[in-house]
């Protein structure tokens, strides 16, 4: 399942050869442990200068993917070990990768581990302003509903309102976490919502926000209960994950992606001296 990517603007050659070698880390092509070839031998295999490739090694050294050592040469690290949330963002944003459906199952997983506490927090911390604000936004889902809009415009509210509810906690590190995973957010939502009543859903979901203005402090919320009805609810998608392929691959390469881009650019293939 390879995810929608929204890029931010154009792909220089040094991001296209930083993708590549992350899906390459990612896929296990290149494993940890692992020696790169020497750089001129890597330039000449990708088809590019041994600037851009230089500038993408540096990328992935950052994520600490890679480490250099004098006279040992490039070793490829294991991103389980030292790779941190740029990597994960760096994953979700390469075209064409095929995360696997035990990725996907393990994502899904910590979300329903996870999101109960993180609403019980938030709905703690909030103002009965926040509370009507979220409310507005069920509003708007149950409106496109009735209009019969692309289920896709309610899976963005559904990504709206999931932020407002992380923002309402007040973590840094819940915020980045968030926007690092806004692209995998969405394509497990267009998944769900194609699996489920997405009526009784929003519903449903909005009685829960809007029993928070009438509730005590004490009732705020249940995570254990919330639990429950996240497993439940997101039991359609889980089988559907299951059933994927549970290994990460590619659904294009190098060569035909690197082609398209220079034909793209008007460029010519370029000459490593």
């Amino acid at each position: 399942m390879a995810l929608d990517i929204v890029q931010s603007g154009p792909r220089t050659l040094p991001d296209r050869v930083a993708d590549e070698l992350i899906a390459r880390v990612f896929t296990a092509e290149l494993r940890a442990g692992e020696l790169l070839p020497p750089e001129r031998t890597l330039a000449i295999e990708l088809g590019v200068d041994r600037t851009s490739l230089r500038m993408a090694l540096r990328q992935l050294t950052r994520m600490k993917l890679l480490r250099a050592t004098r006279g040992s040469g490039v070793t490829v690290l294991d991103y389980r070990k030292h790779a941190g949330i740029d990597f994960l963002a760096a994953v979700l944003d390469v075209p064409g990768l095929d995360l696997g459906g035990a990725f996907l199952i393990e994502v899904l997983d910590h979300w329903i581990a996870a999101m109960p506490a993180v609403t019980a927090l938030a709905f703690a911390r909030a103002r009965p302003a926040d509370i009507r604000a979220l409310d507005r936004v069920f509003a708007e889902q149950l409106r496109l509903l009735d209009a019969g809009s692309d289920l896709d415009a309610v899976v963005e509210l559904e990504l709206e309102l999931q932020d407002a509810i992380v923002a309402l906690v007040g973590s840094t590190a819940l915020d980045l976490l968030g926007n690092s995973t806004r692209s995998l957010r969405r394509k497990l939502g267009r998944l769900l919502v194609a699996r489920i009543d997405v009526r009784a859903q929003v519903s449903f979901q909005r009685a829960q926000v809007r029993a928070v203005l009438r509730a005590s402090p004490a009732q705020l919320h249940q995570s254990e209960a919330h639990r429950r009805y996240l497993i439940e609810h997101n039991a359609p998608l889980r089988r559907h994950l299951a059933s994927l392929p549970p290994n990460p691959a590619r659904h294009t390469t190098w060569s035909s992606t690197h082609a398209r881009a220079r034909a793209a650019s008007g460029h010519a293939p370029e000459v490593d001296s």
